[in-house]
C-alpha cells in the first residue's frame, strides 16, 4: 500500500458534512479518516476480479472460433467479406 498522501479540498453539502461529522464522533476519528475509509471501501480489490464469473470466461481454453476476432470484429459482426 502506498503511504504517500495528497492533500485535497472538497466542497460538501450540509447533509454530507453532518453525516461525516457524526461518523467521526462515533468512531473517534477525524473527518479525513472517515472519508479515506469510505473511499477504501469502494476501491476495487484484486479478488473482485477473481470472484467474478464474467472474468473467468476463456481461462479454461474456451474459444469463440474466430482466430482474428480482436482485429476483424467488425467483419464478423457485420459479415463483411462474405
Amino acid at each position: 500500500m502506498d503511504t504517500a498522501t495528497h492533500r485535497t479540498q472538497i466542497s460538501l453539502t450540509e447533509e454530507q458534512y453532518r453525516y461525516l461529522r457524526r461518523q467521526a464522533e462515533k468512531q473517534k476519528a477525524s473527518i479525513a479518516q472517515i472519508v479515506r475509509d469510505i473511499i477504501d471501501e469502494r476501491l476495487p480489490k484484486d479478488t473482485d476480479y477473481d470472484e467474478n464469473p464474467l472474468f473467468a470466461l476463456g481461462q479454461d481454453g474456451f474459444k469463440m472460433g474466430r482466430k482474428q476476432g480482436s482485429q476483424r470484429h467488425d467483419d464478423y459482426i457485420y459479415q463483411k467479406g462474405k
